[in-house]
């Protein structure tokens, strides 16, 4: 005998179902259910989409959710200046089913992720729990269910209509202006943004120029740095583009630490700049025993600050000699007091 319950989610609307015995002849007559438009899908992968939605979290507890044939877009924005783009392939799910062109649903995440999270804590193994995804079109609610041998579990998420304009932000990279490009070792650059935070940094400036990316920090103990080893297993590639010889971006490490779940999450790291500010990291995020998926995409834009020219001028003049001779022959300048390896980065302190 299988059990349906309902568990105490606050803000959630749950549907309770009623079990009643009737003749096939009634429900056969009767067409409240036939709908038109529908979208239903499931998959065993609960523990990697609690991942997912806590990453976003992160960032906006709204989002937009997008369900077409070719797979699901979760799309998420703060402050005009930061937006998330997650896209999730059909072959997440076991059942992947849609009956009309697209469906787009606006949804409380913080809520959906907690429920995720709940159930992923408690797995005993990755398929011991099946979760069911469903959603009949504008104006109804997203089911969710998780079921397992004996308990059924069922929620309904309220959503609401997407206004024209609100994914509209304008914010994303023009691939025919970008003056930097790289590729990195996710595992490294988590590391690196957890060490940024332990130091209270208040903003983040990345200085990159060939074979050299560096993450320099600015706070109330002073300026440091981060650069990723010269090696092409952490750094597997750095271009500058045009006719420049370096790039520097400035931002508020605050809002730049929101990406860090994200990060942490994924396997393979891209960043690229282009000529209007706008820096994307385009993350694969694939932690998950199946064969055949490719990961899940994230890719997370933003805009930098406007330059502190002292501090700009400042960076400029101590990586002079980056500028021209190979990282193992630079002399270290009297103002830094130490240099050692932070959790496969070097740090470099200054002036503190």
């Amino acid at each position: 005998m299988r059990q349906e319950i309902v568990s105490p989610k606050i803000g959630q609307h749950v549907l309770a179902m009623l079990f009643v015995e009737s003749d096939s002849e009634s429900v056969n007559n009767t067409d409240i259910c036939q709908v038109e438009d529908s979208f239903t899908a499931s998959t065993t992968q609960i523990a990697h989409l609690s991942d997912i939605f806590q990453s976003l979290v992160s960032i906006n507890n709204q989002a937009i959710i997008r369900i077409k044939e070719t797979g699901i877009t979760i799309y998420s924005s703060y402050n005009h200046t930061f937006n998330v783009n997650v896209n999730i392939d059909p072959l997440l799910f076991s059942i992947y089913s849609i009956t009309g062109e697209e469906f787009t649903l606006g949804v409380d995440l913080s809520l959906i992720g907690e429920c995720f999270t709940s159930v992923a804590s408690t797995l005993k193994f990755e398929k011991s729990v099946t979760c069911y995804l469903n959603y009949q079109g504008e104006g109804s609610p997203l089911v969710i269910e998780f079921e397992d041998t004996y308990i059924l579990e069922k929620l309904e998420f309220y959503t609401y209509i997407i206004e024209l304009g609100m994914e509209d932000d304008n914010l994303g990279i023009d691939y025919e202006r970008v003056e930097m490009e790289a590729m990195v070792r996710s595992d490294v650059l988590t590391n690196i943004l957890l060490d940024l935070w332990q130091i209270d940094t208040e903003n983040l400036f990345i200085y990159a120029e060939a074979d050299t990316l560096t993450f320099i920090s600015n706070g109330p103990i002073g300026t440091s740095k981060l650069i990723f080893p010269n090696d092409k297993d952490v750094l597997e590639k750095l271009e500058i583009s045009g006719d420049k010889r370096y790039v520097v971006s400035q931002f508020s490490y605050e809002t730049f630490y929101r990406l860090f779940r994200a990060v942490r999450l994924s396997s393979k790291c891209k960043l690229i700049k282009d000529a209007h500010g706008c820096f994307s990291i385009q993350l694969l995020c694939k932690k998950l025993p199946l064969s055949g998926y490719s990961g899940t995409l994230v890719t997370i834009n933003m805009m930098e600050l406007n330059h502190d020219e002292f501090m700009i001028g400042w960076i400029e003049e101590q990586e002079k000699p980056v500028l021209f001779t190979s990282f193992k022959k630079v002399e270290v300048q009297s103002s830094v007091v130490d240099k050692r390896n932070v959790s496969g980065a070097v740090e470099v302190p200054l002036f503190l």
